[in-house]
């Protein structure tokens, strides 16, 4: 009788395990190899999926620092072949924990209220790590970019 009990609750807690892994969405580096700054682990998308009454949308980046950065900045922006729209921009200091990300630590870029943007023909979302200071370069070095489309169920956009 006991077996009964616990196959349920076993069956429950597995199922929350796995439910984190059930929001993160597939993404690939923009320059398809990756950067020497770190790796990206995992995104989450919230809302997900995005509806199509959905205006704004939270994005949040899991990774680890291979390299240090400081003074940064992220790019949200929606990108298609003909069009590059810029979403959002944040700066490091106000969306991370510290105004930089140290060599060796994980990182997590909350970042929220994010508008939802439809372009015409294929597209992608993509979030860009920039830091302002990088030898003696004027311009913010890409230390960080992934590309991905937006989790939408196939009949969200379909009345648009």
């Amino acid at each position: 009788m006991a077996i009964s009990h616990v196959q349920p609750l076993l069956l429950l807690l597995g199922s929350l395990f796995f439910l984190p892994a059930l929001r993160a969405v597939k993404f690939e580096y923009c320059n398809k190899s990756g950067y020497d700054f770190g790796n990206v682990t995992h995104i989450e998308i919230s809302p997900n999926p995005v509806g199509h009454d959905d205006r704004e949308l939270s994005i949040t980046v899991f990774g680890h620092a291979k390299e240090s950065t400081h003074a940064g900045s992220i790019e949200v922006y929606a990108k298609s072949e003909n069009i590059t729209d810029l979403l959002r921009q944040y700066n490091l200091c106000v969306v991370g924990e510290a105004c930089a990300i140290k060599s060796g630590t994980n990182f997590v870029l909350p970042l929220s209220q994010v508008p939802k943007d439809i372009l015409e023909g294929d597209y992608k979302y993509v979030v860009s790590l920039l830091d302002e200071k990088v030898g003696d370069s004027k311009e913010a070095t890409v230390r960080m970019c992934v590309d991905f489309d937006l989790p939408t169920s196939s009949s969200t956009f379909a009345s648009a």
